[in-house]
């Protein structure tokens, strides 16, 4: 039986890769381990393992990976806000003890989530190849990509076997509050709720490669089988949308019929990229696989699921995962 260590299971991603895992024909096992408690019930012959991540050391790790015996492990644990130390400690510092605790066990697969956020701004209208220059535009991206640096000269210099698998914009049943489809869909649920005529959120005029949570986490149970294959992948839909036209769906799933405003000074997220789309031929290569759920699938999933628990389980911070 195929075992699968997933640290940061009870975030955002990490509950997908569970998901994925229990809907596996094979029924493999699961290690879940995370600071909280997953958030949906994990698959039969699995386990929860509590541990806060960040205040883990190196042996302790060590112990982790070797009492769990995975056949491949995923890292989904990842901070999107914060502050720029707690950022780093979580994206980075976090990373760095996980590579040092796999070069102790020995070669054992293991499958990273970084960020499309790691390029930042690159040239418009291109799709964004792995091998582009990155330039990371704010504190999160810088530290997913120091994360991304850490294990892809690891793995050059056969200490381990990791890919990192570079994920745009995913959507899907308990996307986090701070995002944008999470902010839509707080903002649509009061609209809804008051008979509100409109919603109002920052500038929708970026461009965003967005891909379904569920296609993130089977493209990365695809990637533990082929390590080794390419240092980074992105894992992305391969198609540019404005953000605009993301919530529109999103308000349509909702059938929520008012007007959609934007105001410039929104306490969301300032865009400093304005265009992003991911080349995805490596993915579809070296993968074999390449995503299957329409982004009007992946809101829809997000507007019917019970999005409750991600705005009050305490704070992304306290969730330790936001992916």
């Amino acid at each position: 039986m195929t075992t699968y260590l997933v640290l940061g299971a009870s975030g955002f991603l990490g509950s997908h890769v569970h998901q994925a895992i229990k809907r596996a024909a094979d029924s493999p096992a699961l290690v879940a381990v995370s600071r909280r408690p997953p958030r949906i019930s994990l698959p039969a012959n699995s386990s929860w393992v509590p541990l806060d991540l960040n205040k883990a050391s190196v042996d302790e790790l060590v112990i982790l990976i070797e009492a769990s015996r995975p056949d491949a492990l995923i890292n989904c644990a990842g901070l999107t806000s914060g502050s720029a130390e707690q950022m780093w400690e979580t994206n980075t510092t976090f990373v760095d003890k996980l590579v040092q605790a796999l070069r102790q066990c020995g070669p054992r697969p293991l499958v990273h989530f970084g960020s499309s956020e790691e390029y930042g701004p690159q040239a418009a209208q291109v799709p964004i190849k792995e091998t582009a220059t990155e330039h990371p535009v704010n504190d999160y991206g810088r530290s997913k990509l120091a994360a991304t640096r850490k294990i892809t000269y690891a793995t050059e210099q056969g200490d381990i076997c990791a890919t990192v698998l570079r994920i745009f914009n995913p959507i899907g049943a308990l996307a986090p509050p701070e995002s944008l489809a999470g902010q839509a869909v707080q903002e649509l649920s009061l609209a809804l709720k008051k008979k509100s005529p409109s919603i109002t959120l920052g500038p929708l005029d970026a461009y965003r490669d967005f891909v379904a949570a569920s296609d993130v986490a089977l493209a990365a149970l695809a990637a533990t089988q082929l390590l080794g294959r390419a240092p980074v992948i992105n894992v992305a839909l391969g198609k540019a949308m404005s953000c605009r036209s993301m919530v529109e769906m999103l308000a349509h799933a909702a059938g929520f019929r008012g007007e959609i405003l934007e105001v410039n000074d929104h306490p969301g997220r300032v865009e400093e990229v304005p265009w992003q789309q991911a080349d995805v031929s490596r993915m579809g290569h070296e993968i074999g696989w390449m995503p299957q759920t329409s982004i009007a699938q992946a809101v829809d999933e997000l507007w019917r699921s019970d999005s409750e628990p991600s705005m009050t389980a305490g704070g992304i911070a306290d969730q330790l995962s936001s992916w």
